[in-house]
């Protein structure tokens, strides 16, 4: 189950990561603006955070595992359509599946290791599983370059159509191997089931997570990493590119390296989770980040971009990370899919308006903009965590 984490990860990987170094081509080949390229982003995460709601809402209900395939297989595609599109209209229309097929994908599976897992090994776990999102960051690093480099008009179409493939063989090995619950030596201390010692039954609607208090502050984090990493992940390889005259080749490099540091990203900070608390570890993992963004703004320069993107590489799995972990910390575990698409949403928010914004400042104002308001984003994490750190756990099922 953790493997299969671990590749619906990677899958849906492409989907943040993908855009960073194939806009500058993208743009050219479709005559688009930044604020349209923006634009493809912010429809895309709108579409989204609807499916990861109800996917997570759904999956208590009517099982996790016809969910999650069927949305892997719908990312697969979503990207080869990209790969073909030959308009606006036509892209709009592969970021809208893409949308659809990440949530539905990613939201159940991450939800699922709550039940597998017991809450001291959960941020560990969900590490291991959120690190296959980094392995995409590397591919897209490696390969987008080269493909650029030999056709800069077809090769982001190649790049996507690879990643397409990629993720259809992701689909096969989910539909072989994703099990709805653990074994039965796995239950006595998971939580999953009720205080009477049974199984709850499948209909329940997962009510009790959307009344927790401490979900929707998580959620209310998650909305500002989603904010300030979007911005990140959008704008890094245009600022590089075009506003400071940096080759896409090198700019491939430092997405490279992120990539390579955060694979052990999210092991690093779901561990510390487990240790110091969720709250304690959302908090460092955001002043940490908000450091990135500054240099970026304030002191453009090669030694600048190489420590952001140090920084950034150590933390980009943090938050995510932090949330699949804690997804069954203040809920029943049954629920933990529920809490986590909540968590989802305030991410997917946060992602879908500030491409957008952050577009329409880069082309209005100046592209440096969009990573002090990344910061801005950092500031307002730290304060949301700092609180979460005084709360407790409210579930006595989960205390195992």
């Amino acid at each position: 189950m953790l493997l299969v984490a671990f590749l619906v990860n990677l899958a849906t990987g492409f989907v943040q990561f993908g855009f960073s170094l194939t806009l500058p081509s993208m743009e050219e080949s479709l005559h688009l603006s930044h604020t349209e390229a923006g634009l493809l982003i912010t429809i895309s995460a709108a579409i989204r955070i609807g499916s990861s709601f109800a996917s997570g809402t759904l999956a208590p209900r009517y099982g996790s595992r016809s969910i999650i395939v069927g949305g892997t297989v719908a990312v697969g595609v979503s990207m080869v359509l990209l790969g073909f599109s030959q308009n606006y209209g036509m892209a709009v229309g592969a970021g809208v599946l893409m949308g659809i097929g990440s949530g539905a994908a990613l939201t159940p599976i991450m939800g699922l290791l709550s039940a597998w897992f017991l809450m001291r090994d959960r941020g560990l776990a969900a590490g291991i599983a959120a690190s296959g999102g980094s392995i995409a960051f590397i591919v897209a690093g490696v390969f987008v370059p080269i493909l650029t480099g030999a056709s800069w008009e077809d090769g982001w179409r190649h790049s996507w159509q690879l990643f397409g493939g990629i993720v259809l063989a992701v689909a096969v090995v989910a539909l072989l191997f994703v099990r709805e619950e653990p074994p039965e030596s796995l239950e006595a201390g998971s939580g999953l089931r009720g205080n009477d010692g049974t199984r709850p039954a499948r209909s329940t609607w997962p009510v009790e997570a959307f009344k927790s208090p401490a979900v929707w502050l998580i959620a209310l984090i998650a909305f500002t990493s989603g904010w300030a990493q979007n911005l990140f992940t959008t704008f890094f390889g245009l600022y590089l590119t075009q506003e400071n005259g940096i080759s896409l080749a090198t700019v491939g490099q430092l997405v490279i390296l992120i990539g390579v540091l955060s694979i052990g990203s999210g092991v690093l900070w779901g561990w510390m989770s487990d240790k110091l608390g969720r709250g304690q570890a959302f908090a460092y993992s955001f002043v940490v980040q908000g450091a990135s963004f500054v240099l970026l703004a304030l002191i453009p320069g090669f030694v600048s971009f190489l420590i952001a993107s140090i920084l950034m590489g150590v933390t980009l799995r943090a938050t995510y990370t932090i949330c699949a972990a804690s997804a069954g910390d203040y809920v029943p575990v049954r629920f933990s899919a529920a809490a986590f698409a909540l968590m989802s949403v305030g991410a997917g928010l946060g992602s879908t308006i500030s491409p957008t914004i952050g577009g329409l400042v880069a082309d209005y104002v100046a592209m440096k903009w969009t990573f002090w308001m990344a910061a801005g984003g950092s500031v307002v994490g730290t304060i949301g965590a700092i609180y979460l750190q005084t709360r407790r756990q409210e579930n006595p099922q989960t205390t195992a």
